[in-house]
């Protein structure tokens, strides 16, 4: 039974494949992702997500972050980790969150609605977890209490 409903941002997964610096959010970047393969955590994502990561992949080839062979062997992995994608009904949610915290992008908005209609059990803890310095700004001192901040 999902006692842990999970959305992380790029911004996490890039961290993860990429062991990027800092170091310490690296590490956390694991963490998350090592406790979001457990049977009791669903891990989740708007339906685009795999596009940003790909997309961020493929520019730390061109400007020779990663070698093509190094970012195919990070693409591989990235699609066995067990991420639920979903769509339909959160666009509706992105464009209100979008409007709430008056985000510029529905981008960062689905995320978060990613994570308030996931199909998991109401007694399920829900966390989105992000690196995204932006976006956290944009949020300021209403930022949802399931938002969390990697490196803290």
């Amino acid at each position: 039974m999902v006692e842990q409903v999970l959305c992380l941002d790029t911004s996490v997964i890039i961290k993860y494949l990429t062991l990027e610096e800092p170091v310490e959010e690296a590490e956390q970047a694991i963490e998350l992702i090592h406790t979001a393969q457990s049977d009791t955590v669903q891990l989740v994502a708007p339906a685009f997500a795999w596009a940003e990561v790909g997309s961020v992949l493929r520019k730390k080839v061109r400007t020779n972050k990663l070698t093509v062979s190094e970012a195919d062997s990070l693409w591989q992995f990235f699609a066995t980790l067990p991420i639920d994608y979903i769509d339909k009904q959160l666009r509706n949610r992105a464009w209100e969150i979008a409007h709430i915290y008056q985000l510029p992008t529905l981008y960062d908005a689905a995320f978060l609605a990613s994570l308030e209609v996931a199909l998991a059990p109401e007694s399920a803890t829900r966390e989105f977890w992000t690196a995204d310095r932006v976006l956290l700004n944009s949020l300021g001192s209403a930022r949802p209490a399931y938002v969390k901040e990697l490196g803290n």
